[in-house]
């Protein structure tokens, strides 16, 4: 029996749950970090391999599009390749974007799945308090998202959304510079709690204070994990509430995106 790969990206605990989810229910499983300077790779046969990530701006995170495009992927036509895309309402281009690297790969997109979590980009918004609620809809939203998985089920991946498309690379172009818009408080412990969870080592801690080295991908997750709210962003976060997983600590987070 082949190796059944999840590779995932996650910065507040959603996606390496669902991840680590999909792993505990099927056999010989690994889950890999897609925000790793690492790329993958493949020895040996593998059975399925699988892609974990969150809609930005209605599209694949930067780190993943480049993480993907970089993989040797192998060359068994049998592999059974699919997505799952979380997402507080719209996936977008999300799965098509998918479908078209894979496809400069010679590759198949197999199963592409919708999963709505708890939607926490707290730069535009403060967010809701009925987290139990949500997580528990997630959690039971994923079941049969395994089963099809299990039983390699195949859908069609369906259309670009071309309005989607253009607001998405406009808005892009701008990410990785956001982060001079982070600010951080006198409230700050230099715990380097923030360096230690951005998935793409975006941060480093330079004197007492984090210091952003502008390859953001906005995933929020040095707000969303500061122990003091030091963080923020621009005078919008400070009163707004904090969102991670519920059972996805700071240090499991920072150990699975470090593993690898």
């Amino acid at each position: 029996m082949g190796k059944n790969l999840i590779f995932y990206f996650s910065g507040t605990g959603n996606n390496l749950k669902v991840a680590k989810t999909i792993s505990e229910n099927i056999s010989n499983a690994e889950i890999i970090p897609m925000g790793s300077s690492h790329i993958y790779e493949f020895e040996g046969s593998y059975e399925s391999i699988g892609f974990v990530y969150p809609v930005y701006f209605a599209g694949l995170p930067a780190k993943v599009a480049d993480y993907i495009s970089k993989l040797i992927l192998p060359e068994d036509k049998d592999i059974y390749y699919y997505t799952v895309n979380t997402c507080g309402s719209i996936i977008g281009n999300g799965f098509v974007q998918l479908k078209e690297l894979l496809e400069q790969k010679g590759v198949h997109l197999d199963y592409s799945a919708k999963l709505k979590m708890f939607s926490n980009y707290v730069v535009m918004y403060n967010m809701k308090e009925n987290v139990k609620e949500i997580t528990e809809k997630s959690a039971k939203d994923l079941i049969p998202i395994i089963e099809n998985i299990k039983n390699k089920y195949k859908n069609k991946t369906g259309n670009k959304n071309p309005l989607l498309e253009w607001w998405y690379h406009k808005e892009m172009k701008a990410v990785p510079a956001k982060d001079k818009f982070f600010n951080v408080s006198d409230d700050c412990i230099s715990c380097g709690i923030c360096v230690k969870v951005c998935p793409v080592e975006n941060i480093k801690l330079e004197g007492k204070k984090p210091e952003f080295l502008h390859h953001c991908e906005q995933c929020t997750a040095c707000i969303q994990y500061c122990p003091k709210k030091a963080v923020n962003f621009k005078n919008k976060t400070q009163k707004r509430r904090r969102y991670t997983y519920p059972d996805i600590s700071w240090k499991v987070l920072s150990e699975s995106n470090k593993s690898f």
